[in-house]
């Protein structure tokens, strides 16, 4: 039996939305182990409660794109599940008084590996 295709464009833009309504579970379910005993509540919350305060309300997310481990775009969503891990899904998330960008590694089950939210003025040599 085939794997089932993981649509990793909308599992990134649901992670944000998750996270605009406080809904850490949601978005620990679909990481990996190790990665929800780094990225605690607590941590998540505490950066997503920061770029809030910061830019007001979650409104949307929009050109989300995702990238290989080199930065290639993968155009089609049924390549995801045949590309054995190291995919990052990046949108912009916008705010009400602003727009920042949230970056999502995957591993090749498409669990998440890591959430990164920064400001687009400090994309540069970010880890994934």
């Amino acid at each position: 039996m085939a794997n089932p295709i993981i649509d990793l464009t909308s599992r990134t833009e649901n992670i944000f939305e998750h996270l605009s309504k406080g809904d850490y579970g949601s978005v620990k379910s679909l990481m990996t182990f190790t990665c929800s005993r780094v990225l605690t509540k607590k941590k998540v919350m505490d950066v997503w409660d920061q770029v809030v305060a910061d830019s007001g309300q979650f409104e949307s997310c929009s050109n989300t794109t995702i990238q290989t481990a080199d930065g290639t775009n993968v155009v089609a969503q049924k390549l995801n599940q045949y590309l054995g891990g190291g995919l990052t899904g990046q949108t912009q998330i916008n705010h009400e008084a602003g727009e920042w960008l949230g970056r999502v590694a995957y591993n090749g089950a498409g669990k998440v590996t890591g959430i990164l939210i920064v400001h687009p003025m400090q994309a540069n040599n970010l880890p994934f």
